[in-house]
């Protein structure tokens, strides 16, 4: 994708794609429409502590460890835009992990053009993205990792035992993600 804007939540120009593409069929994945989607069906703060600056962050994070990880670089970004989308509250919110695997589930076919197995583990990815787990698939959990990479956010630091993989682990890693969540 081109510049973004997180500001604006501007992904590489989802600003201009209308809500409800949900119906439009595509032959392939638009990121920035499944962005779009996703602040569309956002009911906490937009730029809340789970909202676009987060997604931007987890993203950012993701990539960076697909690059250690072999992770497929797609669902990671996917993930970071939908799993948080669900969220009924910026505090405790059981079952929003499973309200947002569902909600991209309706997107399956329109917005969102995986295969069967890569939409299984987008789906995995964010419905158990909240449950603490570290055994996965790889892009699974690459895709926790760059989300409990981002703690920072809200005081907390990431601690490596409840990271994946061992690109999340390393102490550099740890640190550069502490202090660019504080930072925000």
């Amino acid at each position: 994708m081109g510049a973004e804007s997180f500001g604006n939540a501007n992904f590489g120009g989802a600003a201009g794609v209308a809500r409800g593409m949900g119906t439009k069929r595509t032959t392939t994945t638009d990121p920035a429409a499944v962005l779009a989607a996703a602040k569309a069906r956002v009911a906490v703060e937009l730029h809340g502590v789970h909202g676009v600056a987060h997604w931007a962050r987890v993203r950012e994070n993701g990539h960076r460890l697909a690059r250690h990880t072999g992770a497929d670089k797609e669902l990671v970004e996917l993930f970071a835009f939908l799993h948080d989308c669900c969220r009924e509250s910026d505090g405790t919110d059981p079952g929003h992990g499973a309200r947002a695997a569902d909600y991209a589930a309706t997107l399956r076919g329109s917005l969102l053009v995986l295969s069967d197995e890569r939409f299984g583990l987008l789906f995995e990815a964010i419905r158990d993205h909240e449950k603490g787990l570290t055994r996965a698939d790889v892009t699974v959990q690459t895709c926790w990792d760059a989300d409990r990479l981002d703690l920072g956010r809200v005081g907390v630091k990431p601690l490596p035992k409840y990271l994946c993989t061992a690109a999340a682990k390393d102490r550099d890693t740890i640190a550069w993600a502490y202090r660019r969540s504080r930072a925000a």
